[in-house]
This record gives structure tokens, C-alpha cells and sequence, in this order.
């Protein structure tokens, strides 16, 4: 009977919230440590997640949500969801050391407890050491900024998104990312936007509306989605800096 209910449970979730995701458990084994541990995987999720306000920070779920970084509670070992299962077998000496120097203020059962900010903390130092580009860290510091702001945490938000903003200008100014800079540019005016610039958060915007996405790495049906999405993102986004500005007064 417990699952029956259990059952109904979920249907009448999907029925009646379209906005719904949901996540299942499954043991992984920290790559450290070798300790097997439950945690989340995503079961379900629809094109909605992309019109969650999460959109002005250009964050999107499942980072928004606290399953999506994972932790060892024996060794502290954090990555997000998808990186978690394997490391470079010479990365390990390294993580290892790195992992015996975190300390948490105390012992968790569940990951999903522990202050989502304290996980992508050590996350970054993973990271770091694992080594990533610069289109990943500038969107490392906003998912950072989102969760710092979540927690009330300005100040640090602040930081994380400033970094983030330092990346993007970065990115801009790099070959590799050629044709990607309306996206680029709307990160940039994001990030302004939420460090309280928002006269530069609309010159930016501004600029990214005069602009196609492009990316050779991608199937051309994907860059026109893109493109689509950012051009109706952008209008929306200007449209939702001014009323701010309004109410501002």
C-alpha cells in the first residue's frame, strides 16, 4: 500500500505541476576514498527549467538545485554530479592531500546537508587541481554567486560573480571563443546586472542583440536554437532591468 500511494504520489506530481523535476537514488563510489555512498541522479525534467528566473544569471538547473554537487562524507571529495565517478589516476596523490587538509564543521549523513556553498568551496580547490578552462570556472562563479546569493551571503556573491565577470571579459578577448560572444556578452551583462551595474548590464545587452550565435563545434540546429533563445532572452532581460529600475525609483 506504502507504494501504491508512493506511486499516486509521483503521478499526481507530474500531473498537476508541469514545472516539475525529479531526481532517484544511486550509489557511486568516491574515486578517492572508494567509499559507496547514495546520492541523486536526475529521473525527470522539461524545457521549463530554462524560463526559471535562474535565466538573468544564465544558471540553470539541475545547478540550482542541491543534488547536483556530490560529496564524499568520508573524504570530503566534491564535484559536480557528472564528474564524480572517475579522476586522473595522477590527480589522485594531489586530491588526496588536498581533501586530508578539509575540515567541515561536522559529520553529515546525508550530502545533500551539507551547505550547498561549503560543497562548491571545495569543489573549486577540486578543480582547480583536476584544471579547467575558462568557460568553465566563469560558469563555476555564477552557479557559485546563485548559491552565496541563495544563502544570503551578498558579499560573497559578489565576489564569485565578479570573477565570473573577469572570465567572461577573458573569453571575449579569446580566438578559441570567436563567434560565441553574444552569449558572452550576455553573461558579461548578467554578471553587472547582479553586482548592481545595470546601466553597463543594458550597453551589453545592447550589444549582444546586434550579434548571431555561432559554434563550429556544434550541429547547426542547435546554434539557431541558441541564437533564438538568447535573442528572445535578451528583450526579456532589458524589459526586466528597466521595471527594476522603476521600482527603484
Amino acid at each position: 500500500m506504502k507504494r501504491i500511494n508512493s506511486i499516486l504520489g509521483v503521478i499526481f506530481l507530474l500531473t498537476f505541476n508541469v514545472n516539475a523535476t525529479t531526481w532517484f537514488p544511486a550509489e557511486h563510489t568516491c574515486p578517492i576514498c572508494k567509499h559507496k555512498h547514495e546520492y541523486k541522479e536526475i529521473e525527470s525534467y522539461g524545457g521549463y527549467i530554462y524560463n526559471w528566473p535562474s535565466k538573468y544569471q544564465y544558471v540553470y538547473w539541475p545547478l540550482t538545485d542541491l543534488p547536483s554537487v556530490y560529496c564524499c562524507p568520508k573524504c570530503n571529495f566534491t564535484t559536480y554530479m557528472w564528474d564524480f565517478d572517475s579522476v586522473p589516476e595522477n590527480r589522485v596523490d594531489t586530491l588526496t592531500k588536498f581533501l586530508s587538509t578539509v575540515k567541515l564543521e561536522k559529520k553529515y549523513k546525508d550530502y545533500i546537508d551539507i551547505p550547498m556553498t561549503t560543497r562548491l568551496e571545495i569543489a573549486e580547490n577540486v578543480y582547480k587541481i583536476l584544471g579547467r578552462d575558462n568557460e568553465f570556472w566563469c560558469k563555476f562563479y555564477r552557479v557559485q554567486g546563485y548559491h552565496y546569493d541563495q544563502e544570503k551571503n551578498k558579499e560573497k556573491a559578489k565576489e564569485s560573480r565578479l570573477k565570473s565577470l573577469d572570465l567572461a571579459r577573458l573569453m571575449l578577448s579569446d580566438s578559441v571563443y570567436s563567434g560565441q560572444e553574444k552569449e558572452i556578452l550576455f553573461i558579461i551583462a548578467a554578471m553587472n546586472n547582479f553586482i548592481g551595474q545595470k546601466d553597463s548590464a543594458l550597453i551589453y545587452l545592447d550589444k549582444a542583440s546586434l550579434l548571431t550565435y555561432e559554434n563550429k563545434k556544434w550541429k547547426e540546429e542547435n546554434v539557431k536554437g541558441l541564437d533564438r533563445y538568447l535573442t528572445d532572452l535578451i528583450k526579456q532581460y532589458k524589459e526586466f532591468i528597466r521595471k527594476e529600475k522603476e521600482d527603484e525609483g
